[in-house]
Formats: C-alpha cells, sequence, structure tokens
C-alpha cells in the first residue's frame, strides 16, 4: 500500500518528467533477461515493477521511489536496469545516506541519488554512472511502458 507521501513524489515526478518533455511511466513491468545473482535473486523470466521509468531519445532512466530509511532497507526489489538509475527519495533522507555513508551506497554503487523537496522540485545529490543496456534489456524497458500506457488508456476509455 502506497502511502500519500510516495503518491506525492509519484505525481511530482511525473509533471516534473513532462515539463522537461520526457516520458514516464509508473509501475513498469520488466522480466529479467539474464540470471542474476546465480539464479538465487533476479532468475531469468522473473518480473519486477519497477516504480517509474523515464524514456528519452531512446535513453531509459529506472527509478526506485522510498520515503524512509527503513523502505530502503526493506526486502521490496530495487531494480536498477537503466541506462540511467537513481534512488529517488526525500531530499533530508538523500543527505542522510550520503552523510552517513549508508550500506545501501556500497551495494548500489552505480546508482544515484536525486532528493525531493516535498513539493515539486528535484535535485541530484549523487550522479549515477550510466549503465550499458543490452538490447533485449531496453526492448523489454520499452515493451513494459507501453504495456502500462496502453493500461492506463483503456482506463481512460472506460471512465
Amino acid at each position: 500500500m502506497k502511502t500519500q507521501k510516495t503518491k506525492d513524489m509519484e505525481k511530482a515526478l511525473i509533471n516534473d518528467a513532462l515539463r522537461k518533455g520526457k516520458h514516464p511511466a509508473l509501475e513498469v513491468p520488466y522480466i529479467h533477461t539474464i540470471d542474476i545473482g546465480r539464479g538465487t535473486y533476479w532468475p531469468e523470466g522473473q518480473w519486477e515493477y519497477i516504480d517509474a521509468v523515464i524514456e528519452q531519445q531512446g535513453m531509459f532512466t529506472c527509478l526506485e521511489l522510498k520515503v524512509s530509511i527503513t523502505d530502503l532497507h526493506s526486502n521490496a526489489a530495487q531494480t536498477y536496469v537503466g541506462h540511467k538509475n537513481y534512488l529517488v527519495c526525500p531530499i533530508d533522507m538523500a543527505f542522510k545516506i550520503r552523510k552517513n555513508k549508508d550500506p545501501w551506497l556500497a551495494k548500489y554503487p552505480k546508482v544515484g541519488i536525486i532528493g525531493w523537496d516535498g513539493q515539486d522540485s528535484f535535485r541530484i545529490i549523487k550522479r549515477c554512472k550510466e549503465n550499458h543496456v543490452a538490447n533485449n534489456d531496453w526492448r523489454t524497458l520499452a515493451k513494459g511502458m507501453i504495456l502500462k500506457l496502453s493500461n492506463a488508456m483503456k482506463y481512460l476509455m472506460e471512465k
């Protein structure tokens, strides 16, 4: 169950992306095309949902949204398979993660951190390192975005 804070962050993120001419989608389904972790985690064929994916000029940015340190360290999957990958969280939490050298940083060294001001602004606190995304992965991301957006259109048509 999403908290109101998470819903507010999602709305601000979508508005920010659209304002910048980017193509956002929430809760994007993604099926793993390779085994990660020797079949113990993210085995090939396993479905995950990426909190948000933003596409711009064929580049995909995957975003995991977390509103608390407890949420960050929960067993919920964090899927970072885009060209760029970021954790998005309240700005005070972002600074706390960086300042306290949270163990999350060592677990995901290539993932950046974006801080949210609680309103409509976002600020990069830690830049991500760009990934090479295999053909299957970007196609899978694109297919997931199309599926999610198509389902949203069906929902709107039923109203």
